[in-house]
C-alpha cells in the first residue's frame, strides 16, 4: 500500500508523522501488511487493538515509522482535551470491588520512541501527567498504575 493514498489521513503528533488508515485501508493491510514496502510491526496484537479502538470514538490506532527494522509501528492515541495523547491500553482490576476493564496509561516510556519525535521521552511523559488519573468506574477507588481513560463500567460486548 502507498502511504500517499488519499484515504490515509496524515498528521504529526509530537513531531512524528502518524498515518491513520481508513477502515478499507486497514482491511487491505490485514491481507498485505506493507506500507511503502515496509512491514507493519507487532502484527500479533495490532488487529485486536484496532478492534478495541473501533468501539470507542476517543481511541485511535495510528502508524508511525520506526527506523530500527524500518517498520511501521502501531501507536494508540486517546483524544483528550483536543489533543492526541499516546497511551498504552492495559487491563486493570480494582483491588476494592474487582471491577476489571481496559484503561489507557500514558506513562509507558516505549510510547515515545519513533522517527521524528521532537522531544525526549521524559519531557513527553511529564506533559502527560497533566491529565487526571481516573478512579475505578464501579466503586470510585484508586486503580493501580496511571489510567487517564477507563472503559465504561456498563459497556457490553
Amino acid at each position: 500500500m502507498n502511504s500517499n493514498k488519499p484515504s490515509i489521513k496524515h498528521t504529526y503528533i509530537d513531531g512524528q508523522q502518524i498515518l491513520f488508515p481508513s477502515q478499507m485501508d486497514w482491511e487491505s493491510l490485514q491481507l498485505n501488511p506493507l506500507i511503502d514496502d515496509s512491514p507493519l510491526a507487532i502484527l500479533d496484537s495490532i488487529w485486536s487493538a484496532l478492534e478495541f479502538a473501533q468501539k470507542y470514538p476517543e481511541i485511535h490506532l495510528g502508524l508511525g515509522k520506526i527506523s530500527s527494522g524500518k517498520k511501521w509501528m502501531p501507536y494508540i492515541f486517546l483524544d483528550i482535551e483536543s489533543n492526541f495523547q499516546r497511551v498504552h491500553l492495559e487491563t486493570l482490576t480494582c483491588s476494592f470491588c474487582n471491577w476489571r476493564g481496559k484503561t489507557a496509561n500514558p506513562m509507558i516510556i516505549g510510547l515515545y520512541f519513533g522517527d521524528g519525535i521532537n522531544q525526549d521521552d521524559f519531557t513527553l511523559m511529564k506533559a502527560a501527567e497533566r491529565y487526571p488519573v481516573l478512579p475505578c468506574p464501579s466503586c470510585g477507588n484508586r486503580l493501580p498504575r496511571h489510567p487517564i481513560w477507563v472503559e465504561p463500567v456498563n459497556y457490553k460486548d
